[in-house]
This record gives C-alpha cells, structure tokens and sequence, in this order.
C-alpha cells in the first residue's frame, strides 16, 4: 500500500552529522508488509516503513516493536511543546523531541523492563533464553539517572507521528534488545527476529538475498543503507558499549566516540572510517571485522556475520577461495588483537590438560571428585524438547555438571567436589546460575547499569528438579560438599564470574586468576541485516561488593606453573607479553585432593576454635 504523509501531519526530525552530506527534505515513505522469521520460523508479517530520503532503510515504530515483541502496551501523545511521549501501563515514559533529534528515558528499566518473573510466552524482553532459571526480581540501589539517545549527533532519521515514533529497524533492535539477546534484522526481503545462537549459526537464507549476492560481485551498496550502517555502528558503540577497559580505544571511545578515536588513530584510521562507508560490500566487512576484532577487541567484542556471509554465498569450496575471504585478513586481524591472540594462546592449556587427564568429564581420587566445566553453554534445543516431554535429559555443559553431582552423591567416600575451570571460555549466565543454586545454594548476581548507573542486584530462581514447575521441592535438590575451582587465564566472562561467586560462597580457588570478561553481551546489528556481538553497558557484573569482576579471581590455594623462556621470547616477537606456562600440576589428581583436604581441614579447625 502506497501512503504518502504530509508535513502537516508528520513531524520529521533530520540532523546530519559531520561525515554526511544529504540535504533535508521530506515528501513521505512506503509502507510494505514485510514476512516475518521468529526464530527461524514463519511468524505472518509486519508492516515497515520506507521513507523517501532513505528509500532501502526500513522503519519501524517504538510501539509496533514492543506490541509484536509483546512488551509494555504503549500509548503515544504529542505535547504542546511539540514534543511526544511514549507511556507504558506502569506509568514510565519515553520523551522524543523532534526540534533536538532526541529522545530521553527518565528510567530505562522502568520503560523497557516487563515485571518479573517473565512467562515462557515472552517474545522479547525474556530475562533468561532457558526454562530451567528464571530472574525473580531485580533490586537498584538508587534512583535511575535519565538517560538521552542523541540522534542529531549521528544523522539518524527519526519521524513522529499521530500513531507511533519510527526509527530504523537496526537502531530500534540495538536499543530494545536484551540479555537473552533477542534482536531484529531486516536483510531487504525478510524480518528475522531471533536470539544470537550459541553454536553461530544463522537461520536458513539470512544471508542468501539477491541484493547481497550482487553486491558481494561488486555491485555498490545503496548509498543511504551505508551512511545508516555506520550511523549505527557509531551510535551503538558510543550508547551502549560496556568499556571492560581492555581494548585499544576503549578508553578513547568513552572520551570522544567511536567515530574521532578512529580518526585519531591518523591514517589506519581514516581508511577504516572510509571504508565503513563505502559503498564497495567487501570493503565494509573488512573494515567492521577490523574495528571490532582489533581496535573494540575484548573477548566479547566480534563481527560475528563475517563467516556466515562468507559460507551462505559459496557454492562450494573452490568458490569461498575465490572470494579471498571477503577481504578479511583473518590472521592480520588475529595478530594485531592483544585479547583475541591471548585467548588463542590459551588454548594451549587445553592441549595439555588433555594429555594428562584424557577427554573424562568426571575424576574420582580418594575423597574428592572433579567435574570437568569447559563452558556454560546450554544445548537450548535439548532443553526443549526435553522439557515438552520429547527428549532425554540433556548432557550438555549443565548436564555433565548436574549428571557428575549425582554420581559424587552416590559415593559416600566423597567429600569434596572440584570443579575444573581450567579451560572454561564462558557461555551463558543461565547454567552459571543453576550450578550456584544446586552447589552452594546462592541465587544473587550483582551489576551496574552504566546507562543509569546504579547498583543491580539480581535474584534468580533454578527449577532444579528439572519438572518445569518453580516451588518449594526445587529447594530440596543441594548437594553438600566442600567446593574448590580450579581456575587459569583461560578462564573468562561466566568462567571468570562463576569462581568469584562460588568463592563468596564458601568455595576454595585454585590455581591462577582468570582473565576476566565483567560484561554480558550485548548483539548490535546494522541496516544490512549483518549482526555482532560486543561488551555491554547494561550488564555488567560485579562481586557482592560492588567491584568490577574485570580483573579476575584471587586465589587461594595458588599452583605455579611452569615457565619457558625460549618459548616466551619468541612470542615477544609478536608483541605478546604473556608467556607460555606449563600446567602439568594443574592436573595431578593427588595434588589437587590434598589441597582440598587440607584446606578445608584447617577450615574447620579455625571454626572449632
């Protein structure tokens, strides 16, 4: 259906930032129904909106995000100041002045935030992506301080209106998306709603479109959808990056943004900035892997789309060689990225822990058991068709655990319970908390909202019975045993949290400090359709005081593992400051029980006097 809207009854606001060049103009937009993808699966269609000064950027508006995401039931009104505000049922609203360019959330959980606990029939906005924990509350220690997304600083087009306010579908989905990682992307011919899936791939024909294949054989991108690519990668990382600290412009970009701390990197940067807006397709990948691998790389920072464009358009082998990569200089990328080049020399601990513990998930030695934890990452598909009654009980990371407890229940010899961290890369906070719950019985996270910048504290709830029902029997599953981690660097994100919370929890650690990782992922998505996964500001967690996880775990029981000075030499070579250890004693069953004996040994003899 066309629709053309007057000035009269449309307010526009256009602000142009300093790296665009269109002039202000407006004579309305295209309303198309677009078909609509819910996790993979056809879910009828949405109406998007295409204005005429950005005819290939699709919009939509703030209410018709949340009505279909079935989110707070929003009501508009426009002001006599010209401004519009946006008003949930409990009464928080959402402020856009369209003389300004700018919209103002006096308290961004009070909008965004449904009441909690969430019901599995929650599109959007879901506290957790599994069915086995549930957040239950979420307590602030203070009032929110508001918060303003400027979009004149950006260029970014937002239109009012007597039904709704309407933003691009990529800069509405990296505003409104959420810790379970829902978001949209519109990739010219369908509307994916989905969650960033935990083993990267994406759903069938994402990447598949006509538009895409031409452009990947050299045809140029429209020149609006480019500007509207880097507009929201600069908006997205200025708003809502989580600044761990640990890449390269980290600190620049919380001073000066994203866009001038590119510039100030003199010409690597200005070619980069060039080029994540060329209107050449491979150049933009190239550039955006770039900047998010290398100058944002932090370990939760990465262009996570890259491999998917690259095999979704190859018919075959021969044919990925052929396109070099899309121009990505993978392992350029990976040397000059201090966090990635780190990690992947962490990896080396998993080569050596397997020649000497083998493949074994589960170690018995005298009084204590191990229970091997290589991620936190759940087989979501198991857990579902396990809990609608059409699968096994699931051996993914929570099953191993939960699986290995049992068998240590059934031992009367044992005691303790490790839990080997060595080589854990993170995953999702849901097995993280349902671990805690069954082991030391916590059921608090803590956070900061950088956004408002308060004090979060997150109470949780496991169904640890595993019957789908949350009451009072889930209390009655708790395994009593004394609890030790065993942690190195590899350790990071949920491998760097879970040590600091079990410890607060009376577990002993053991070993080395982890890597850190303070900051839950966030997806930021762009106006290709193309997604990535970064550090975010919304979640960032913290130990039980308050403190920053970022620098990781302190150790109790420590184990020095040995040192190569060839070895540590030559990787100086390539600019890596961390050397090379060996961790034969890491793995030495005895070792490992003896210290927990007697540390918990002296544990108890300090408690009886």
């Amino acid at each position: 259906m066309k629709k053309i809207v007057s000035l009269l009854a449309m307010i526009l606001c256009v602000c142009i930032p300093a790296f665009a060049d269109e002039t202000e103009s407006s004579t309305g937009f295209t309303e198309k129904a677009v078909p609509v993808l819910l996790d993979g699966k056809d879910d009828g269609e949405l109406p998007l909106r295409f204005y005429d000064e950005t005819p290939d950027v699709p919009y939509m508006g703030i209410s018709q995000y949340a009505a279909f995401m079935k989110l707070h039931s929003l009501t508009l009104e426009e002001k006599e100041d010209g401004t519009f505000v946006l008003e949930n049922e409990i009464g928080a609203d959402l402020v856009f002045d369209p003389e300004a360019c700018v919209i103002t959330i006096a308290d961004w959980n009070r909008f965004f935030d449904l009441p909690l606990p969430l019901e599995d029939e929650a599109k959007g906005w879901k506290d957790t992506a599994t069915r086995f924990i549930r957040i239950s509350n979420v307590a602030f220690e203070k009032e929110a301080a508001p918060d303003t997304l400027d979009f004149a600083r950006y260029g970014i087009r937002v239109y009012a209106d007597e039904t709704d306010i309407y933003l691009p579908v990529s800069t509405l989905s990296n505003i409104m998306t959420d810790i379970a990682t829902n978001h949209m992307l519109y990739n010219g011919e369908k509307l994916y709603v989905q969650r960033m899936s935990i083993d990267g791939s994406t759903p069938e024909g994402l990447y598949e479109t006509e538009r895409l294949k031409a452009e990947l054989q050299g045809q140029e991108r429209p020149a609006d959808l480019a500007k509207q690519c880097y507009a929201d990668l600069c908006f997205n990382i200025d708003h809502f990056f989580g600044h761990p600290g640990k890449a390269p412009l980290d600190q620049a970009v919380a001073e000066v943004g994203l866009d001038q701390a590119l510039a100030g990197l003199g010409k690597e940067g200005k070619s980069l900035i060039k080029k994540l807006q060329s209107l050449d397709l491979t150049e933009y990948i190239s550039a955006l892997n770039r900047v998010l691998m290398v100058y944002l790389g932090d370990g939760h920072t990465l262009f996570t789309s890259a491999s998917a464009v690259m095999l979704d358009n190859s018919d075959s082998l021969e044919s990925v060689l052929g396109i070099p990569l899309l121009g990505l200089d993978v392992t350029g990328d990976l040397l000059s990225s201090p966090t990635y080049m780190k990690q992947t020399l962490h990896e080396t601990i998993t080569l050596q822990r397997k020649m000497i513990w083998g493949d074994n998930t589960y170690r018995e030695y005298d009084n204590t058991a191990i229970l091997r934890l290589d991620s936190f990452m759940p087989d979501e598909a198991a857990w579902a068709s396990y809990y609608n009654g059409e699968g096994d009980f699931p051996q993914d990371s929570l099953g191993i655990v939960l699986t290995g407890l049992k068998k240590a229940s059934e031992n009367p010899k044992i005691e303790n319970v490790i839990f080997d961290l060595s080589c854990n890369g993170g995953g999702s906070p849901d097995v993280m908390m349902a671990i805690l719950e069954v082991a030391t019985g916590q059921t608090q996270l803590y956070g900061i909202h950088k956004l408002t910048g308060r004090r979060m504290t997150f109470t949780f709830e496991a169904d640890t019975n595993f019957d789908g029902v949350y009451d009072e029997k889930d209390k009655e599953v708790r395994y009593d045993f004394n609890y030790g981690v065993l942690v190195t660097r590899h350790a990071f994100s949920c491998g760097n949290l879970f040590p600091i919370i079990a410890q607060e929890g009376g577990a002993v650690l053991i070993g080395e400090p982890s890597s850190g990782g303070s900051c839950c992922v966030q997806v930021g998505t762009d106006a290709e359709g193309f997604s990535y996964m970064m550090s975010s500001a919304q979640w960032q967690l913290t130990d039980s005081t308050g403190e920053t996880v970022e620098g990781g775990c302190k150790i109790d029981l420590p184990i020095k593992a040995k040192s190569n000075k060839t070895v540590d030499s030559l990787l100086g070579v390539f600019g890596v400051d961390e050397g090379l250890p060996y961790y034969e004693k890491y793995f030495d069953d005895a070792n490992l029980s003896g210290m927990m004996n007697e540390y918990f040994q002296e544990e108890s003899e300090d408690l009886a006097a």
